[in-house]
Order: structure tokens, then sequence, then C-alpha cells
């Protein structure tokens, strides 16, 4: 039974550890890429779709990655969350070069987070790439085979330096590395040798907080344990709490209602297949990092494939542009956009792929939200005033404690917005929907145009997962057919 565990495991890494996990793979691709038969694949993917980790694609035998596995891939990040958004972000505001967050996949390193570069000559690194050269520095540093605190690389052009982050059992978890051009090497070296040491600091102790001792189990209601639920679905209801709830094997057995012989079995497959990690110290178990791609990779593909038609559909409902933007750096960059005419002789002009200063950008204060106000401090542009910090302090206030953010235009005239903000599957404020449209016609319909865009806001997160019903509690509690295979 925890063969096809097993089987299940690899299936899912192979649809989901990809740069695009929305994008439906041919199941003659997924058996190769596990060493299963077609017939076995089929019946491994068939089971992954009724519970909601994988949907089918439009072509008939592709599956692509489930609500359920985004969901639990955000769960699993989402303790670590917070520190990767603002470290990764301060670093590549102080550095200006590309900054990368990588776990541990097989021999190599899988890219969990990453934030770009600003310079138009820059080193890319995409969420889900997977970093197979031994040589570079994302590698050795996870490897430990280097005895310095900070590990450096050169392929080609491009120079890596990176430090370790290691749980309080010494394991290392994390690589986080900063990537830039040979050109810029030499004279920016120390300078961010010194910033990866501080942000170390930070990682190690979050990692801190969360790896402090399993949670010690309720007392087994036996009434609760049932062996009707099918071995693959067990054993993704134990990823599920642990991803939230790290802790012991009969900790997590009790919470969702399964003899502990029974999820210790299971228990032991997960491992083996590297979908958990044990503890060196207390024993407790992790989930493992490397999943924590799966949703920061969905999310811009997501937003292309669903946003584009909810965009349309909520701009000619209220007769307004819609607009949806994303953190790129320090700026709003604009991945969606639906434009409707503002009045006889007048249009919007398109942003769509263009970046604008978070500083007076319609959801620039919304995309910012999560940041408190000493974070803002550090990652503020210096070329702005005070004032204007103020001001954009102000109003990331405002979004927090309203919900919505209605902002006339600082660079134009006549324009007002009204922006949203929308999360991602670990509860990160991913984008922000922005309605747009003329002053006075904005003032007039305000309460309207707000709920437009709390609804917009609303979808478009649950498109990326964000809202997503992933199982919890006993196993009777819920019911694996319940769970929708595809949204």
């Amino acid at each position: 039974m925890t063969a096809r565990v097993e089987q299940a495991v690899a299936i899912l890494r192979a649809v989901a550890g990809r740069t695009d996990p929305t994008s439906p793979l041919p199941l003659a691709a997924i058996s190769a890429s596990v060493g299963a038969g077609l017939s076995t694949a089929s019946r491994v993917c068939a089971g992954l779709v009724e519970s909601g980790m994988l949907e089918r694609g439009e072509a008939y035998g592709t599956f692509a990655t489930g609500p359920r596995a985004l969901a639990l891939s955000g769960s699993a990040a989402a303790a670590l969350g917070p520190t990767v958004h603002f470290e990764l972000h301060r670093l590549a505001q102080e550095t200006a070069e590309t900054v990368i967050l990588s776990a541990a996949e097989g021999t190599g390193a899988r890219i969990i987070a990453s934030v770009g570069s600003g310079w138009t000559l820059h080193v890319p690194a995409a969420v889900g790439d997977v970093v197979t050269d031994a040589r570079r520095a994302v590698i050795r540093a996870l490897a430990g085979d280097a005895e310095e605190a900070v590990v450096e690389s050169q392929a080609g052009r491009a120079v890596e330096i990176a430090v370790p982050l290691t749980a309080p059992d010494g394991r290392r978890l994390l690589s986080l590395a900063i990537a830039l051009p040979v050109y810029r090497a030499a004279r920016a070296r120390p300078r961010i040798r010194r910033l990866l040491a501080d942000a170390r600091r930070a990682f190690e102790r979050a990692l801190d907080e969360g790896h402090r001792g399993p949670v010690v189990p309720p007392p087994l209601d036996r009434s609760t344990i049932t062996t009707s639920v099918r071995t693959e679905e067990a054993a993704l209801r134990l990823v599920e709490h642990l991803a939230v709830a790290p802790g012991s094997a009969t900790a997590a057995a009790a919470a969702v209602g399964l003899r502990p012989d029974r999820a210790r079995r299971l228990v032991d497959a997960l491992v083996r297949s590297r979908l958990l990690a044990r503890d060196f110290e207390t024993d407790a178990l992790h989930v493992d990092p490397a999943i924590h791609a799966w949703h920061r990779a969905a999310f811009l593909p997501s937003l292309a494939r669903r946003g584009s038609a909810r965009a349309m559909t909520t701009a000619e409902r209220v007769g307004a542009c819609v607009f949806v933007t994303t953190l790129a750096g320090m700026r709003s960059f604009t991945v969606v956009e639906h434009i409707e005419p503002m009045g006889e002789g007048l249009l919007m002009a398109p942003w769509l792929g263009r970046p604008h200063p978070l500083v007076g950008s319609d959801g620039g204060p919304t995309l910012a939200m999560d940041f408190d106000a000493a974070q803002l401090a550090h990652l503020f542009p210096r070329r702005h005033g005070a004032s204007e910090y103020d001001q954009f302090v102000r109003r990331v206030q405002r979004v927090r404690a309203d919900g919505t953010l209605t902002m006339r235009s600082v660079d134009e005239f006549g324009i007002t917005s009204i922006s949203a903000p929308v999360r991602d599957a670990a509860g990160l404020v991913a984008a922000a929907a922005c309605i747009v449209g003329a002053t006075e016609d904005v003032s007039m319909r305000l309460p309207e145009l707000q709920e437009a865009a709390r609804m917009l806001a609303a979808r478009l997160s649950e498109d990326l997962g964000a809202t997503y019903a992933a199982s919890s509690g006993s196993i009777e509690a819920v019911d694996a057919a319940s769970i929708p295979p595809s949204r």
C-alpha cells in the first residue's frame, strides 16, 4: 500500500515541480519521468485528480497541478513566507541584483522564490527551475561541502554568492544567494557578503520558531478513527496537517483521525519519497521546503489563464478600466489589463508589461501592505522624500484597515483608482486588482466600484489557491469526493 503513496508523490512532483505547474503535461511524459507504466501512471493520476491534487487538461490524457496541491504548497510556505517576502525584497533593493532562495531537490537545488534584478543586464532566476550544476554556489551552500560561511561561484559571466540557511538541528534546509554579472561583482562583493550574513540571521530566527519540537498529541478518540479512506488520501491529509503544524507522527495521526500504526507506515513512505523530513533532534516532521515553489511558480500562469477574462468581465460590467499589478522589486508591474473608453474622445494608455515606481502607482500601497512600518523604512526608495514616505505609509495603513484603497492619480489629473489585495495560497498579497476611471465617475459610484474591486480580488485569490479549503481535522469531517478537481 505504501508503494502507491510513493508513486503518487513522484507523479505529483513531476507535474507540480515545473516553472509552469499549470501547464498540462501528457501522461506519457509523466510516466517516463517517474519510471512507471502508462496504466499505473494513469491510475495514480486519476486518484490525484479525484483528490484535487491534479486536474485534467483540455487535451485528452494531460494533467496539471490541482488547487489542493497549490493550497498545500502555500500552507507549507506560510510560516516562513513573511520573512521570505521581506528579506528577498530588502536584498534586491539594497543590491539591485537578482536574489534567489533555493531548497535541495535530489542532487540539485530548486529555486523556490526569487526577486529579479532591475538592471537591463542581469542574471535570470525562474521560480521552479532546478539547478543541476554542482559547481554553483546555491548547491554547494546546501551540500555543506564548503567550510566557509559564504560560498561563491562563477559560471560564464555570472557570479553567485550564497549562504546556507540551517534548521536548529543543523540541517541545511535552504540556500540564499545573490547573482550578478561578473562586471559588477568586484565592487559589490564585500557589501553583498555583509547583507547575506544579516539576512541569514533573520531567516534562521524564523526557522527556529518553526522547529521548536513536536506537538504533544491530544488523547486519541478512537470513535473518530476510520479505515475507509484511501491510502493516498490518508497520506495527503497527514501532509496537509504537518504543513501547518509540524510535529510527530502520533500527533498528526490523532489530529486527522488515523490509527497511529497506519500513520507511522504512511509517514515512513512520505519520508522515503522526500515529501516529509524528520528533525534530527526532536523527531518532528516537516514538509519538504522544495514544494514552496509550486504555488509561487503557478502565480503568473494562473493570472494569465484566468485573469484576462475576469478583468474583462469586471471592466465591462462597471464601465471602467481594470488592471492587475504585481510587485517587481519595489515597482508595480502590470500583468493583466482591460481598457474601456473613458468618455467620448478619451482612452486610457495601455500599461501591460510596463513597470511603474511603487510610489504613485494605482496599487502600490496595496502591494506593500504586508510590510510593517519598520520594513517599509528599509524598502522605501531613497530618492523620495519624507513627505512622500509618510503619505505612502498612511495609504498602506488605510488599505489594511478598509480592504480597499481609493487614490487620485499623483501624476495625472482627472483619474482615480480603487485597488484591493489579491492573496496567494500562503496568504500574502501577491497582486493588486485595480479599477481605474475618471474621477467624477468614480466619485459618484464609489461604493459600487469598491465592491467590484473586492470581488475581482477575491476571485483572483481563489484562482491562486488562497481560499481553497484543504482537508483538515478528522478524516470523517471531510469527504474526499466533495473536493473539486478544479476551479
